[in-house]
């Protein structure tokens, strides 16, 4: 599970083509405020990411009871069985988790800002669990903390078989304080994915470079 490092959070096909066409890129991160701007439904989205992305993908799982949320979840396996299903970690949400691992699902709980929110799920056997960093933030809580503390807890009763995905991540250094706070992955909208890769001194060393290889190749 742990191969799974960077999840790209968006549900945008230009955007998943560019991020997937550097190949570092391991999993995709939806949500239906996502899709819902896409004017796609969920068949449409993943049919379109499918055209040039082969790993894993989540989707939302949505219902008001805990029966509800378990038949969307097992609609969306039946899709593809590589998909990611996130359920909410609330009281509704939690208790879905244990029936739906069990028939083969794999889902993510989602929407998490407590600890014991990832203990519970963790206890549950989800492979994934997703922290939310940013969202947290605004709201004046230290999501950074949180994830330091799921971490601790993970480790203190040996839950190993959950990987913690930072999420509602709002800059680069958010990824990496995430990271190491504990966390295993990260799911980047794709503005952070590229300032990932970039930083105005190497872009000012690129154009140093460019110009003295002018000089060079002016030569030969």
């Amino acid at each position: 599970m742990t191969a799974y490092r960077i999840f790209l959070d968006t549900a945008e096909l230009s955007e998943i083509r560019d991020a997937v066409s550097t190949g570092l890129v391991n999993g995709i991160a939806t949500n239906p405020n996502k899709i819902a701007q896409s004017g796609k439904t969920y068949r449409q989205v993943l049919d379109d990411i499918r055209q040039c992305f082969a790993g894993p993908i989540a989707f939302q799982a949505m219902g008001q009871t805990t029966d509800e949320i378990i038949r969307h979840a097992l609609e969306i396996h039946q899709m593809d069985p590589l998909l990611a299903v996130k359920v909410v970690a609330n009281r509704v949400g939690l208790p879905a988790l244990r029936p739906l691992v069990a028939a083969g699902v794999r889902t993510n709980a989602t929407l998490m800002f407590n600890p014991a929110q990832a203990l519970l799920a963790g206890l549950a056997g989800s492979p994934f669990i997703s922290p939310f960093i940013g969202r947290a933030r605004m709201a004046g809580s230290d999501g950074i903390e949180a994830i330091r503390q799921m971490r601790q807890l993970y480790d203190a009763w040996g839950i190993t078989q959950t990987v913690i995905i930072g999420a509602s991540i709002k800059d680069v250094t958010q990824v990496i304080d995430v990271i190491l706070a504990g966390a295993h992955s990260v799911a980047v909208p794709f503005a952070v994915f590229a300032a990932m890769m970039e930083h105005p001194l190497t872009a000012q060393g690129v154009e140093h470079f460019a110009a003295e290889f002018d000089k060079v190749r002016s030569r030969g």
